[in-house]
Parts: structure tokens; sequence; C-alpha cells
């Protein structure tokens, strides 16, 4: 079984929906968590997780980065990972490189830094998201009232999601979009521990390490 994977990159046909008839969406500061409501089965029954990496992602598929992106995308995995092995997640993490068909994990993380500043129109409509060659997009459908939003270049998106199972695409049940982390003045490491922190303290299970 061949595992593919993508970067989940912010591109300009990117939106994070800001009101969905079926979603929760929560805002701190300058950050957005959304989530399915629908979905909190998948939430309570995850043990274990893991990130997608730049090791096991096609070499055709990823991202035209250099160095110092590469590095601050992997900065971010490892923040993910101090986070999802913390309250109120309390996941158990397997490395990328320990991941094969019998042992998944229940749940995979990964993140992009958007290069451009974008807008467009979204509807609140019941939508979903699709997953295309860059990775996760939201479809906003094509109806009801129009809203306008905005992400800036720099903004930080952390989706996480159901494992790949055959040909239809992997199910989005979280995502976190934090504005203007990179570029903006200040430290983006120190911005990314915050924005990661402030995103996952959203995560709809909350639970207690033991």
């Amino acid at each position: 079984m061949r595992r593919c994977f993508s970067f989940f990159l912010l591109g300009a046909s990117f939106v994070l929906a800001s009101s969905c008839a079926n979603d929760t969406v929560v805002q701190t500061a300058s950050v957005e968590v959304q989530f399915n409501p629908d979905n909190l089965a998948d939430f309570q029954n995850a043990q274990t997780f893991s990130v997608v990496t730049s090791d096991i992602v096609p070499p055709e598929a990823l991202p035209d980065l250099d160095d110092d992106q590469m590095a601050f995308t992997d900065a971010v995995n490892e923040l993910i990972v101090e986070a999802m092995q913390a309250e109120p997640v309390c996941l158990t993490y397997i490395d990328p490189s320990e991941v094969t068909e019998e042992n998944q994990p229940d749940l995979w993380a990964a993140n992009g830094v958007s290069r451009d500043t974008n807008g467009g129109y979204v509807y609140q409509c019941v939508g979903g998201w699709w997953w295309g060659y860059w990775g996760w997009y939201w479809d906003s459908c094509a109806y009801w009232v129009p809203t306008y939003v905005e992400y800036d270049v720099g903004s930080l998106l952390i989706p996480v999601g159901l494992p790949i199972v055959g040909d239809p695409p992997p199910n989005l049940i979280f995502a976190g979009l934090a504005q203007s982390v990179v570029g903006t003045g200040g430290d983006p490491e120190t911005k990314a521990r915050a924005a990661v922190e402030a995103i996952f303290a959203q995560w709809p299970d909350k639970r207690t390490c033991p």
C-alpha cells in the first residue's frame, strides 16, 4: 500500500471558512479553529497520531521551499508533536518512520505557511473539505449569503485528519489557522509556539494525561 501525502499549503484557491452550518468556530485573537461536531466520536476514539514530514512525501509532490522554510516547517511539526501529547489532547505519538499498514496512527497532522495574501468569498451553507494535489481545500458551496474572508502572508495552517483508506479522500476533522505568524516582526518560532498551543487548546475532546 503506497503511502502518499501532501503538504497542506495555503494557495490562491484555499479559504478557511469563517462560518458553516455544521461547523463550530472558535476565535482567539488571530487564531481560528474549526471542527465538525458530527466527528466527535473520531476525537474520542483516537489514541495515536503522527505528522506529515518531507521524508514521507513523494519527491514530485514536495513544495518548492528553501532550507529556512523547510526548517521552519519541521520546527512547527515538533511543536505539534509536543502539543498533541500534552493536555488537553493527550495522544500517543507514532514516528512517521514507524508507520506501516499494520501500525497506522488514528490521526495525521500537518502544517503549512501561506506565501501570499489572498481573499475570497465563502458561503454560509453546508460545505466540506476536498483533497487536492497540494492538500486540503475548502469547498464553500455556491449559494446562500456570501461572506468575504482573507488570510495574510505568513499565516500558519494546521489541519488534522483521518488516515487515507482506499480511493476516497481522507476526512479532515480539525483545522487551525493562525494569521501572520511569519514575516510580520517578532520571533516566528515563539509566535508559532503560541499559535500551536492556542489551536490545540480548543481540541474538542479534552483529556487529562496520565
